[in-house]
């Protein structure tokens, strides 16, 4: 259910702080890769958390880390279903549009989602999330990507604050 309700708000148009490259004409190929970085607020590092999660067709990879300081890394073999719930809604990313601000944003959230196969690049989306003006388009891109979070602990779980 939580992924058809992602599916759905990636239907939408959204505009925003951030940048969009590349148009989803094709289906996700088995052999690229995808690339979805969340950077955190600026905020103590005590209690910053920032991600990247790295998935193929073959592998997940999750890294948390706090201004750099690796704070957990993990890696799941298993990820048939999440990679073809991917494939599936990979058009549905056409949809995702975020333009740049008039004025920079500072401190604030960011997340980037980019898609290679070799050394072309299928997709790359930078969205700055600022003061919530692009709040419909991260939730978007997150919830695309969110089958391959859930093959992870939660990140709180495998970071936790101090």
């Amino acid at each position: 259910m939580r992924v058809a309700l992602g599916v759905l708000a990636l239907g939408v148009v959204v505009g925003g702080c951030g940048s969009f490259a590349g148009e989803v004409s094709e289906p996700l190929p088995s052999d690229a890769k995808v690339r979805y970085q969340f950077n955190d607020s600026s905020v103590p590092p005590a209690y910053h958390r920032s991600f990247e999660l790295t998935v193929t067709a073959d592998q997940a990879r999750l890294i948390v880390d706090s201004y750099g300081d690796i704070l957990a890394e993990r890696e799941v073999q298993a990820v048939d279903a999440a990679w073809a719930t991917l494939v599936e809604t990979y058009p549905q990313l056409q949809s995702v549009l975020a333009v740049d601000p008039e004025q920079g944003c500072v401190g604030g959230t960011s997340r980037s989602l980019t898609i290679t196969q070799g050394d072309k690049i299928l997709k790359d989306i930078f969205i700055d999330d600022c003061g919530g003006g692009n709040t419909d388009a991260a939730a978007a891109m997150g919830d695309w990507i969110e089958p391959v979070k859930q093959l992870f602990p939660a990140i709180d779980v495998l970071a936790p604050s101090s």
